[in-house]
Formats: C-alpha cells, sequence, structure tokens
C-alpha cells in the first residue's frame, strides 16, 4: 500500500507484488511410451513430427511476469552432443551395443545432474528443464536394442530442430 512519507511524496510500502498477477507457465511433459507402432515393428508414424514438436514445446514456458523461459540452446546442444557420441560409436563398430549399453543408460543421471544443477541456478526455469529430465529418462528406458537407440537418436534430433524454431531467444 502506497502512502505519503514526511516529504508528502508518495511512497511504497516495499511489497511489489502487490496486485500483481502470476503468469508463470510450465507446460506438461511429455513421456514416451513407445516408438513403434502396435505391431512393434514400424516407427509411429508421428514420432518425429507431432510428438517431436510437442516435445519441443515442453522445453518452453513463461516466468511469474509472463516472459519467455526455457532450457538453455547450450544445455540441450550438450545433452544431444552425448546422445551423439554414442551414436558415432555405435555406427562404427558392430560389436558395441553390449559394452555401450550401461553407459548410454547413464545418460539419464548426467540429465538429472544437468536438470537439478540449472534449477538450482534458475529456479524459474525448474519445470522446463524437468520436462527435458522425464523426455529423455522415459526414451532411454524404452532402449532395449541399437534400432531403439537409433530411433530415440532421431526423435532427439527431431524435437532438438523444433525447439531451435520455438525457444525463446534469450535461451538461444
Amino acid at each position: 500500500m502506497a502512502h505519503n512519507n514526511s516529504y508528502g511524496k508518495p511512497q511504497s510500502d516495499g511489497n511489489r507484488d502487490r496486485g500483481f498477477e502470476d503468469k508463470s507457465f510450465t507446460p506438461p511433459s511429455v513421456k514416451i511410451s513407445a516408438f513403434y507402432e502396435d505391431n512393434g515393428k514400424n516407427v509411429k508414424d508421428d514420432l518425429f513430427d507431432d510428438v517431436a514438436k510437442k516435445v519441443a514445446e515442453s522445453l518452453k514456458g513463461k516466468n511469474k511476469r509472463g516472459g519467455d523461459i526455457g532450457v538453455t540452446s547450450t544445455q540441450l546442444r550438450r545433452v544431444f552432443e552425448e546422445v551423439k557420441r554414442f551414436e558415432q560409436i555405435l555406427l562404427t563398430s558392430n560389436d558395441q551395443w553390449e559394452k555401450q549399453y550401461p553407459y548410454i543408460r547413464m545418460i539419464k543421471s548426467k540429465v538429472a545432474y544437468t536438470v537439478a544443477r540449472a534449477s538450482k541456478q534458475k529456479t524459474e526455469e525448474k519445470g522446463v528443464y524437468k520436462n527435458l529430465e522425464v523426455f529423455i529418462s522415459s526414451c532411454i528406458n524404452l532402449i532395449k536394442k541399437q534400432e531403439d537407440y537409433h530411433v530415440f537418436v532421431n526423435l532427439f534430433e527431431a524435437a532438438y530442430g523444433f525447439y531451435y524454431e520455438l525457444a525463446p531467444k534469450n535461451c538461444q
């Protein structure tokens, strides 16, 4: 509440949020439940477009004042490069799957660390980073064979492309 100080000038009581409408928004997370159609052989038709776009949209939101927030392109690129690194290892040698599979599963913990660290620094963005973790973890949980990993990489690449288009300018 504003009142006049001893000089007759209006003065605030220090509560800057009075009458302030919280405009924060975090979209729902996208948990991937399957890469393949019901027959288990064909990749879902909408996986690399509609689903990937929903994933990208889940990585951006609004802060309390209604400003755009999102996963930074640097953080997203680091995770993506880690995923691509394993793809290169798998493509160069056919006998690497069994050796690399435990390390591929470890990507989940690396993302959890990234999310915890980013959330600590940018508390308003915690939700969008958590959405990244849900996406990565749900996908990695679906990976049972090398072919599944390649589908995941392509899905992540599609989501990354859509996010680049949708990302708030302050996150690029």
